[in-house]
């Protein structure tokens, strides 16, 4: 005979574990916007540098060689700041005696998100204006 304190923590088990892959599902994409931009950024106005998993077209406005926005319709976009570099800039081997050198880099980013995925486009600090707006990146 089963007992009901058994088929309760059983239950409760699989709500926990059901509910923590729910938690889990968003997807996370880093992306190089300096790449993603190329020569746009000699361009003022929009351009498109990136289309999202929802057909989405993320839009990079650009005036005077500076990306001033971000923008995707339907998403919302944040401006974040990392001193670790998670989108990769340049190709090739990085030394870690260089790595350290550069422990006060910042690079800066526009989490561009909505309720399945997240996605984060990095520009090096001479693409974008530095301000007191960007936040903190935290993974």
């Amino acid at each position: 005979m089963i007992d009901r304190r058994l088929v309760l923590g059983m239950i409760a088990a699989i709500a926990t574990i059901d509910a923590s892959r729910i938690a889990f599902a968003k997807e996370k994409h880093h992306l190089n916007g300096k790449d993603l931009l190329g020569e746009n950024i000699k361009k003022n106005g929009r351009h498109k540098i990136y289309t999202t998993g929802k057909k989405v077209d993320v839009l990079a406005e650009v005036n005077n060689g500076k990306v001033t926005a971000v923008t995707a319709a339907g998403m919302q976009v944040k401006k974040v700041k990392s001193r670790q570099k998670l989108a990769e800039m340049t190709p090739g081997i990085t030394l870690a005696s260089m790595q350290l050198a550069q422990a006060d880099v910042y690079y800066y980013g526009y989490w561009v998100y909505d309720d399945l995925t997240d996605t984060y486009i990095w520009f090096p600090a001479d693409y974008v204006i530095v301000d007191s707006s960007w936040v903190e990146y935290t993974a």
